[in-house]
């Protein structure tokens, strides 16, 4: 441990910026088990450190549940997440660029857990809020859109193999105008989802 030898460095803000920097680095290379270990004991320092919801406590926790999704632990990772994500709502406020992330990441999870009605909701309402906050061209803004269209994609190819053609034709119409802004009008997504629409509406 690099700074196991340092006095007090577990509740010192740069040891554990630093051990979070390493662990950042260690998910990226995909030593999870490492990387979960290390954003665990930076996550046990900060709240030793700080009190109540200090924003690098939050993220650190924030990453923390990013490699228990990685790992397959779902559950464990959208109960972080949603944690995470009303403790910034409430010291940061509901549309901060920094709750709006979690709220994305919290939404990832979902959909790997297959409640992609729950997911499309999450990704709808961060994708309005970064339009307002960020733009409607800034790469988060897009790649929240990115996502919701992946959901809304098997929403509809699920709902015309049940038959249900007028709500099939409308989640084809929405994944389209999920898709548009990121691969643009004429992308083969965004035009075989405007062609299904038409076909079961006809």
């Amino acid at each position: 441990d690099l700074w196991a030898a340092v006095p007090g460095s577990e509740r010192d803000a740069r040891a554990l910026g630093a051990k979070n920097s390493l662990a950042i680095v260690m998910r990226r290379q995909n030593e999870l088990e490492g990387a979960k270990a290390l954003f665990e004991a930076v996550v046990e320092g900060y709240e030793a450190l700080y009190v109540g919801e200090d924003p690098s406590t939050l993220a650190a926790k924030g990453n923390l549940a990013n490699v228990m999704m990685y790992q397959g632990d779902l559950v464990g990772a959208r109960g972080l997440h949603e944690a995470v994500a009303e403790a910034k709502a409430r010291r940061l406020g509901p549309r901060h660029v920094e709750t709006l992330t979690t709220k994305h990441n919290l939404a990832n999870v979902m959909c790997k857990q297959g409640d992609l009605p729950g997911a499309r909701a999450v990704y709808e309402a961060v994708a309005e809020a970064r339009t307002q906050q960020l733009g409607p061209r800034h790469a988060d803004t897009l790649r929240t859109k990115g996502n919701l269209g992946n959901v809304l994609l098997p929403m509809a190819q699920a709902a015309e193999q049940n038959g249900e053609r007028g709500e099939a034709a409308g989640l084809y119409c929405a994944a389209a105008d999920a898709y548009e802004p990121k691969y643009g009008k004429e992308s083969e997504y965004v035009a075989q989802c405007r062609a299904k629409a038409r076909e079961l509406s006809a």
